[in-house]
């Protein structure tokens, strides 16, 4: 099963996550999103989640929400998302599309969380995470980029794959 990665803000599909995933042995689309706002992102997302439909969704912060709402979208036009791990996801950007969709995700979620997080505060993704039964949240002892929890990205894909 493919494994369909989005970069945040200031990261690439050669990330330090990317990399990670790839060094699992695990079947790795980055797609390249630098620059692009989100509906941009999430443009260029629908085509690879309908080219390859059953996918494993990862995204990283800003790459989270565009994860995220792609999932939503994809399930809309009818396209299985098999499982989302949203790393950091930016959840309290307010922008097309994320602003006019209810950000419930479609799929069993894995939200993985620092507790040290600089940019998203912890509370609004325990927030989001409460209010969607779909959604199991690990606050981890972190920062915003996860360095220190690769492994728990890693982790967290796979069990979605098998799942």
């Amino acid at each position: 099963m493919k494994v369909v990665f989005c970069h945040g803000l200031e990261g690439s599909p050669q990330g330090r996550k990317a990399q990670a995933l790839r060094a699992a042995g695990l079947d790795l689309l980055a797609p390249e999103f630098t620059g692009m706002n989100l509906a941009a992102r999430v443009a260029t997302l629908l085509p690879q989640l309908a080219a390859h439909d059953g996918c494993v969704l990862v995204g990283s912060s800003y790459g989270g929400l565009t994860a995220l709402c792609g999932a939503i979208l994809h399930a809309r036009a009818g396209g299985h998302v098999h499982g989302l791990v949203l790393c950091a996801p930016a959840l309290i950007v307010h922008e097309p599309p994320a602003d006019a969709l209810d950000l419930a995700p479609p799929c069993p979620t894995i939200a993985i969380h620092g507790r040290h997080d600089e940019l998203i505060p912890v509370a609004a993704v325990e927030a989001w995470a409460a209010a969607h039964p779909r959604v199991r949240l690990e606050v981890v002892d972190d920062a915003h980029v996860l360095a220190h929890s690769l492994d728990r990205i890693v982790a967290a894909t796979r069990e979605l794959l098998a799942g």
